[in-house]
């Protein structure tokens, strides 16, 4: 890493990382490790930097402020509590020059500092290198607020067919369409009512899908035959600039092996897809953490057909009556949306729902996946998907959490499902689907 950079702490990301100093601490020898303080906590700051002499210097500043003040924008860097890495990258379709990435750990955010320095020359050269790529006929994995997908040419029978291939998907599954603008809708979708332009209008770019009716230049493959086609515009900006510079509409599912954990992560995808696919686009971690809410509107109630972080309560404003489809059942192989089959998201290890984890603290072979802050020691190795029972966190570290504790060779491991209100509708989904059934 080149010494000139800069990155900035904030006194809450101290908090809140007990591990992190000695993370930091070595960073600080590779290049200059600050803190950024907000007005009110000039006190805390003295104090912070007294404490930890690998402080260069500190500096009163909120983020937009930081990085206006500062004389290289491009090596420079700001660290927050959550774990939140903001950094100067200006890009076509995005709401701020500063891009704000989401880890899981500290350690996963100094690893993309090493391996971006120059974030903001470096991944605009990759975005266009991997636009190209997809214009080829080529698959790129690439993130989005919700999962990694793989991504390509929508219109390219070839390059679609290729998806099914690297993932070994079955033909009957269909995939969702990422637009990166409205005007790539024409030749994707033909009859758009006002209801679609309402919704678009409301929560694109963003984490829904809608399925409409299909033009007919929409390859049969995508669709799996259906009359209808799914689309979404995701709003993770490197996903959109990635799109609008390969010209096409992206037939992407999640970049993952079918049927397995989808990945929120770069490494997830190499993990899985790593010699299959011809480049993975690293965005750090998926914010929302899940696949997004399916939601069919060529059906004469509009229906929930998957559902996600948009659900009833920010539908029905808009639409009035929304039903939610039953579940799909295992003989069922016409299917108008991807994450429909009944065993989904699966990790290798078993996965059983359970009312009381607590019960299986002495059993150093399972593995637990909690919800909230407990009390009771576990023998075995345990994941918090949120500490403090927020359900958009557990959303965002579900899929990460369930790999971690996949990969431990543990005989099975447990969870308890979350209350059946907003975006836990949706995690209780993908932890049925995951559960191994017994």
């Amino acid at each position: 890493m080149h010494n000139q950079n800069t990155i900035f702490v904030t006194p809450k990301l101290l908090a809140q990382q007990s591990n992190a100093l000695a993370s930091l601490t070595k960073l600080a020898q590779q290049c200059n490790v600050a803190l950024a303080y907000p007005n009110d906590a000039r006190d805390e700051a003295r104090l912070l930097c007294k404490a930890h002499p690998f402080l260069s210097s500190c500096l009163q500043a909120t983020e937009q402020a930081l990085f206006e003040s500062v004389a290289d924008k491009t090596g420079t860097f700001l660290l927050d509590e959550g774990i939140n890495l903001s950094f100067y990258c200006p890009l076509e379709l995005a709401t701020s020059s500063v891009i704000t990435l989401f880890f899981h750990t500290l350690s996963d955010a100094i690893a993309y500092i090493q391996a971006f320095p120059k974030p903001g020359e470096q991944l605009p050269k990759l975005i266009d290198a991997y636009a190209a790529l997809l214009a080829q006929g080529k698959l790129v994995a690439f993130p989005t607020e919700t999962v990694y997908g793989l991504g390509a040419d929508a219109l390219n029978e070839e390059a679609v067919q290729s998806i099914f291939a690297a993932k070994q998907r079955p033909f009957f599954d269909p995939l969702i369409v990422h637009i990166a603008g409205l005007d790539q809708l024409e030749g994707l979708v033909v009859d758009l009512d006002p209801r679609a332009k309402l919704l678009m209008d409301r929560f694109w770019p963003g984490p829904l899908t809608l399925i409409l009716k299909k033009h007919p230049s929409v390859p049969a493959i995508v669709t799996a035959n259906s009359q209808t086609v799914a689309i979404r515009m995701p709003s993770n900006p490197l996903a959109l600039n990635l799109i609008k510079a390969s010209g096409k509409a992206i037939a992407a599912p999640s970049a993952n092996r079918f049927g397995y954990t989808s990945p929120t992560t770069a490494l997830h995808v190499k993990e899985q897809l790593g010699e299959r696919i011809d480049a993975i686009l690293d965005g750090g971690a998926c914010t929302v953490g899940i696949e997004s809410t399916v939601l069919s509107l060529c059906t004469e109630v509009p229906t929930i057909l998957r559902p996600g972080k948009i659900g009833l309560k920010e539908l029905e404003p808009l639409l009035g009556e929304v039903k939610v489809s039953k579940q799909v059942g295992p003989t069922d192989t016409n299917l108008e949306s991807p994450g429909l089959l009944e065993s989904h998201y699966a990790p290798a290890t078993p996965l059983y729902l359970v009312d009381d984890v607590t019960l299986y603290k002495d059993q150093s072979d399972v593995g637990v996946l909690l919800f909230e802050k407990q009390r009771v020691p576990f023998k075995g190795p345990v994941v918090y998907v949120s500490e403090k029972e927020d359900a958009e966190e557990a959303a965002s570290r579900l899929y990460w959490a369930i790999r971690h504790l996949d990969s431990m060779n543990l005989r099975c491991m447990v969870g308890s499902l979350l209350p059946e209100e907003g975006i836990g509708v949706a995690i209780n989904n993908r932890l049925r689907k995951a559960s191994a059934k017994h």
